[in-house]
């Protein structure tokens, strides 16, 4: 693929800048959890990568919700480690 050349996935037109080419987020909602959006990239560097947004409802309770940012946080850590796996 040429430098100009748009992977079949790539959403093209504005969402291609800076060298990096992207595809349409793919949205997850999840009913009273929140929702999650990951975005396919080719960076300028050649290597592709995928970027993870993400929202959740926490609890109105400060310490119940400190424990589901720690959960989150290490439940997404695993996440990105099993991602990173070839």
């Amino acid at each position: 693929m040429g430098p100009y050349e748009h992977p079949a996935w790539c959403a093209r037109g504005h969402r291609c800048n800076l060298g990096e080419h992207r595809a349409h987020p793919v949205v997850m909602q999840v009913d009273g959890v929140g929702k999650v959006l990951i975005t396919r990239v080719l960076g300028s560097n050649g290597r592709e990568r995928m970027e993870v947004t993400g929202s959740a409802y926490l609890t109105t309770t400060g310490q119940a919700a400190t424990r589901q940012v720690d959960r989150t946080l290490r439940g997404f850590a695993h996440v990105m480690a099993t991602a990173a796996a070839p």
